[in-house]
């Protein structure tokens, strides 16, 4: 729970102070590292709100969670066997 805390308030950060060619990989890799990382959309919709880039970037992050989520569920599946 603190690592995923840790991960929201890593994400925030550099959202807020680094440039996009930086924060958008930070947040997708947060978005693959950590099991439904549903607050990615929210400062994805951040990152549209304060920048003004339209909804590219939640939709983007929205899709990755959707096609995600079957692909973990496999690989959980596999390493249980």
């Amino acid at each position: 729970m603190t690592r995923r805390i840790l991960g929201l308030v890593v994400v925030l950060f550099s959202i807020l102070v680094l440039p996009y060619w930086v924060y958008i990989p930070v947040l997708f890799l947060a978005i693959i590292f950590f099991p439904f990382f549903g607050e990615g959309i929210l400062l994805a919709f951040l990152i549209d709100v304060a920048y003004g880039s339209g909804i590219g970037t939640a939709f983007s992050a929205l899709i990755l969670l959707i096609i995600l989520l079957p692909i973990r569920e496999r690989l959980r599946f596999n390493l249980e066997s």
